[in-house]
């Protein structure tokens, strides 16, 4: 599958949770958050590795359904996201590479808001 393809699978997926505004309503969703302002990239690294995405070494990274995302390591995402988009809203899903394919598990996901916010889901 390509990265093209799979980020329009990975936001079909986000399409089917609850919205408000601009990004996921998580009023009915198990979730973390993080506010970004003064965080280091190790700390940030550190709270997502607490999380469901934590549980990949890969990352799908996408912000656009249209675009192809980024396939890249766990750390480098979460470290260097804002390199990645440089769109207020982004989305990493976890992704196992298996016999050189990437198998993504889109539930355990990371939503990046207003450039400010990390929500995990739960």
């Amino acid at each position: 599958m390509s990265t093209v393809e799979l980020a329009a699978a990975f936001d079909a997926y986000l399409c089917t949770l609850p919205w408000a505004g601009q990004g996921i309503d998580r009023r009915g969703l198990r979730s973390s958050s993080l506010d970004l302002d003064g965080v280091s990239d190790d700390e940030a690294v550190r709270w997502a590795a607490a999380t469901p995405l934590g549980r990949h070494r890969h990352v799908l990274v996408i912000d656009s359904a249209s675009e192809p995302g980024v396939i890249c390591s766990f750390e480098d995402a979460l470290r260097d996201f804002e390199s990645l988009s440089n769109r207020p809203e982004l989305y990493m899903c976890g992704i196992d590479v298996l016999d050189g394919r990437p198998e993504p598990t889109f539930e355990h996901f990371v939503e990046r808001r207003s450039f400010m916010t990390l929500h995990a889901k739960l």
